[in-house]
């Protein structure tokens, strides 16, 4: 790649542009545009969504902490209720109603027990039992059961016979818990208004069940495969043994990893909340399932892979998804996605006592669910109160292919989020370009492309739970318009790359970008300092070597000719390294250069900017959206102006915090549409 014609200095503001060998234009910088001037709106312009402000309260006013379900009627008789009960001992009561399942199956006696019934049976308190967590698989089955008011759907009545042997061998646990049977799943407005309240508490279920029964789809192969990989992780992964050595079995154990991984226990929306909130996953041989060691074994094989340490041995299995001559050594849809099993979600929500959405959301992107709007309900367990909305008979009661229900329940909660002064839904990378007018800003990760793996825009955009907490306490207030809000301009966008896409060879683009910019005077610092994270970031590195890779990738950004920068690129193998580094790989990339205002040398940025929405040369802008110290924000966002007074978002990019400590602009109203 070469510069046609070399700039005369950015400096100077001369338009220039840079090409790659085949002619085509890579980089794109023009002439500075007009001053720097944030454009006010008009308080009269656009009228209030009552819709979208449905549901939600006043920003003044912090919100009540409750359950956003119905109040929970007791069962117990008023009479068995001692009038002159201390009011400790009522709260305890009260306490363990609401913790309480509404029902649990007695295994001993094969009945299903009403609150009121097994709790008069225990003395007011909640028996141990067992949480059953299973994939429904294709119903093939209604079972009548004794004392069920409604028939159980299942795929092979041999599973449900399985549970209840496994219930009763097991002499400490009488009681077991399976939403199929303890949840009315009758089709009656009875049981819609069951649901949405039963719905929420399910965390309490998981939470304080002894353990919880994993049935996988495959139940009766995968205990047999499980334990396999339990033994290789003993004896060869963790124990440092010779890859070479040990190659055939470990070669041929990817198939039974990948039969393990690939069940779809791993993969549905409902099962998730069921592998996080449990302390203790069992199997029905009694063994443990360890989700913690399949993640490990993930990690493992991709490195051995890629380092070269595991290759095919003579006359072992072919598979079509291991490729360890290419970079893309595993192309696995979705089985071998280590995101799948991330852990850190337990720690969070042991330490918290929930998970903040937008990590669910990027977790679950790509899990399946029979119906759309389970894509939520299916997280409620997770999520803390100041992030739920009351769940309504129409959601609980979905049974529709489409997706309108989905929207509006994730519409509710993101008003409510914006109402209360936070500025989350703003600072991710999923905007949708082909969104209603004045919804643009509102992220459409519910969006039926977003689930589905194949889309580059969706379930590969970056979700950021580092910017949960930023708020914006100022001004916003939605209208049928757009969001008005008070924004800081953090700077002009005076130059663009072509869009770059994944893989090394698109990586190189962004090192040809900034070697270019450095060249011509910009402050590449930002991107290169993105570029070391991505390294940081990348399992391709070493811990020992990241200070040294570190430094060799900023003396290669810094050489003196672009072609001796793609020598040391090379040498280093950084392109390959930086493919699997955090926001330097992945698709819908751009490099930028803005002008900050107030100082004359542009900065350069790695940005993540829509496919189908590319920046507007001259009326492009980066915002920050909190009202927070700027030097302490964590992720501004792009938008082009597309009215006088109105802009609309068409990415992010981390912010630099340098760049936040000498912004010197107020913060001014706009309208994001």
């Amino acid at each position: 790649m070469e510069s046609e014609p070399i700039a005369q200095g950015v400096h100077g503001f001369s338009s220039w542009t840079l090409k790659t060998l085949q002619g085509d234009d890579l980089f794109i910088f023009r002439q500075t545009p007009q001053a720097f001037q944030p454009i006010l709106i008009a308080e009269s312009d656009g009228h209030l969504d009552s819709e979208a402000l449905r549901c939600t309260v006043s920003r003044s006013q912090p919100e009540a902490d409750h359950e956003a379900v119905a109040e929970l009627k007791s069962d117990v008789d008023a009479g068995d209720i001692d009038n002159e009960i201390h009011s400790e001992e009522r709260d305890l009561r009260e306490n363990i109603l609401v913790k309480a399942p509404l029902r649990l199956y007695d295994c001993e006696h094969e009945v299903l027990k009403d609150q009121k019934t097994y709790l008069l049976e225990t003395g007011h308190t909640i028996p141990p039992y067992l949480a059953v967590s299973q994939v429904w698989g294709e119903i093939k089955h209604r079972m009548i059961l004794p004392t069920v008011k409604w028939p159980v759907a299942i795929s092979d009545p041999a599973k449900w016979d399985m549970i209840l042997a496994y219930c009763k061998a097991d002499k400490g646990v009488k009681w077991m818990w399976m939403d199929v049977i303890c949840i009315n799943q009758s089709n009656s407005q009875e049981a819609n208004e069951e649901k949405a309240v039963e719905i929420p508490k399910m965390n309490h279920y998981y939470r304080n069940a002894i353990a919880c029964l994993v049935v996988p789809n495959d139940y009766l192969n995968f205990p047999l495969a499980h334990a396999q990989l339990v033994d290789l992780s003993c004896n060869i992964m963790d124990t440092n043994a010779s890859v070479q050595d040990n190659a055939p079995r470990i070669w041929e154990s990817i198939a039974v990893l990948d039969a393990v991984v690939g069940d779809e226990w791993f993969w549905r929306v409902w099962t998730y909340q069921e592998f996080l909130l449990p302390n203790k996953h069992i199997l029905l041989d009694g063994q443990e399932l360890r989700v913690d060691l399949l993640r490990r074994l993930l990690d493992w094989y991709h490195k051995i892979l890629r380092n070269g340490s595991l290759k095919k041995p003579q006359g072992g299995t072919d598979y079509n998804f291991i490729h360890p001559d290419k970079e893309l050594v595993i192309s696995a849809p979705r089985n071998w996605q280590r995101r799948n099993l991330l852990f850190q979600m337990k720690e969070e929500l042991e330490q918290n006592g929930h998970v903040n959405l937008i990590s669910l959301i990027r977790q679950t992107s790509h899990k399946r669910c029979t119906y759309a709007v389970d894509h939520l309900l299916g997280l409620y367990g997770l999520l803390s109160n100041e992030e739920k909305v009351p769940i309504n008979l129409v959601e609980a009661s979905d049974r529709s292919p489409g997706t309108a229900v989905l929207e509006s329940m994730w519409a509710r909660m993101i008003a409510k989020a914006i109402m209360l002064g936070r500025v989350w839904p703003l600072l991710h990378d999923s905007p949708e370009p082909d969104a209603t007018e004045g919804r643009h800003w509102m992220p459409h990760i519910t969006a039926p492309t977003l689930w589905d793996e194949r889309f580059p825009g969706a379930a590969l955009a970056g979700l950021h739970p580092e910017t949960m907490h930023h708020h914006n306490w100022e001004y916003m207030k939605i209208t049928n318009n757009g969001l008005h809000i008070a924004v800081r301009f953090v700077g002009c966008v005076l130059g663009t790359s072509i869009n770059i896409g994944d893989g090394g060879g698109e990586m190189n683009r962004i090192i040809a970008c900034t070697w270019s910019l450095t060249f011509n005077g910009c402050n590449t610092d930002p991107i290169i300092q993105q570029l070391k994270h991505g390294l940081a970031t990348s399992d391709m590195v070493v811990s020992e070597a990241l200070e040294g890779s570190q430094e060799a990738l900023s003396a290669a950004l810094h050489a003196s000719s672009l072609n001796r920068c793609f020598e040391f690129m090379e040498e280093m193998n950084f392109a390959r390294m930086l493919t699997y580094g955090h926001e330097t790989g992945g698709w819908n990339k751009r490099v930028l250069c803005f002008q900050v205002e107030g100082h004359k040398t542009p900065f350069v940025v790695l940005a993540w900017i829509h496919c189908k929405s590319p920046p507007n040369m001259g009326n492009c802008w980066i915002v920050d959206v909190t009202s927070e110290p700027a030097q302490t924000v964590h992720r501004w966002i792009v938008v082009n102006r597309v009215g006088p007074n109105i802009f609309r978002k068409i990415g992010t990019v981390c912010a630099w915090q340098p760049i936040g400590a000498i912004l010197n602009q107020g913060s001014v109203p706009i309208i994001l549409d």
